[in-house]
């Protein structure tokens, strides 16, 4: 049935590009970016409703954050496409509430936030908003586009971090234009005149969207780099490029591959491989504690 409708869609922006090009090319960028938000299961806000809550207003759409702890270094959390907060309940239950105020938030459209589409720019309206409303972050931890959200942030806003710890990161804006071309067959005339809309509605050339030129301004003190080598979402050799990057910015910059997670991540060995990192004690010796 998936197949069919993806013909249909397929179809339907390949001829009328061919009758209107603007209007496929809105129409098109406007599925792209609208994340389809399920509703979140009672288990995951009984989760978020552990949180102290408050709304922030984003682009017009009340955007949903939490928060939990009451320490003097900070954590944001950032979750990945078509996700929420509530991802992150294995690390916010695991992270020390003492010593850390951890911060995370469901991007325009997703989980408990309004809005209907949602882009790189939205996510990092959306981090400079918290700024802006609660100080500075020591430590970013991002999944996904989250991740890729957060390294954007920090080029244009020159903002820098502790440390960056970056989950299944893609590589470049070109990269997700590549597999939504491919996912629809969109036609070389579609794609062009999607990307050209893209552009101009980000106001950045998609080439320059990509770990290559954030790498040339982005200077978190260091950086703990995760990606699985069986992800289908997006390719680990993604994750070694992101490395070798930053470190040849001189930033000290750490490669953690898992073999089986897929692009989602979750699994016991990356919550400890970042609580190691942030010298927490691992998932068992805080229960323990």
């Amino acid at each position: 049935m998936i197949k069919i409708i993806l013909k249909v869609i397929s179809v339907y922006f390949n001829a009328l590009t061919w009758l209107s090009p603007q209007l496929s090319a809105k129409q098109s960028f406007y599925l792209f970016a609208y994340p389809f938000k399920s509703i979140l299961l009672p288990e995951q806000q009984d989760f978020l409703s552990t949180s102290d809550m408050f709304q922030l207003e984003v682009d017009g759409n009340q955007v949903q954050y939490y928060a939990w702890g009451a320490g003097k270094e900070t954590i944001l959390l950032v979750h990945g496409w078509r996700s929420n907060s509530s991802q992150w309940d294995s690390f916010v239950e695991a992270l020390d509430k003492g010593r850390f105020t951890i911060y995370a938030f469901d991007a325009p459209g997703h989980g408990n936030s309004e809005g209907k589409i949602c882009t790189f720019p939205h996510y990092e309206k959306s981090i400079k908003a918290l700024l802006e409303e609660k100080g500075s972050i020591d430590h970013f931890i991002a999944h996904s586009i989250g991740s890729f959200a957060c390294a954007s942030f920090m080029y244009h806003s020159g903002y820098r971090v502790q440390s960056y710890v970056s989950l299944a990161s893609p590589f470049s804006a070109v990269e997700f234009m590549d597999n939504y071309k491919k996912r629809l067959t969109l036609s070389d005339r579609s794609h062009h005149y999607l990307s050209d809309f893209f552009k101009r509605y980000i106001g950045i050339s998609l080439d320059d969207y990509s770990h290559s030129t954030f790498s040339k301004k982005v200077k978190p003190c260091r950086s703990l780099i995760i990606h699985d080598k069986q992800d289908k979402a997006t390719s680990y050799h993604n994750a070694i490029k992101i490395r070798d990057l930053l470190k040849a910015a001189d930033i000290e910059t750490e490669l953690f591959l898992t073999e089986g997670l897929n692009h989602n991540l979750r699994g016991e060995e990356v919550v400890n491989r970042v609580l190691d990192y942030l010298g927490c004690p691992s998932l068992e010796e805080s229960l323990l504690n």
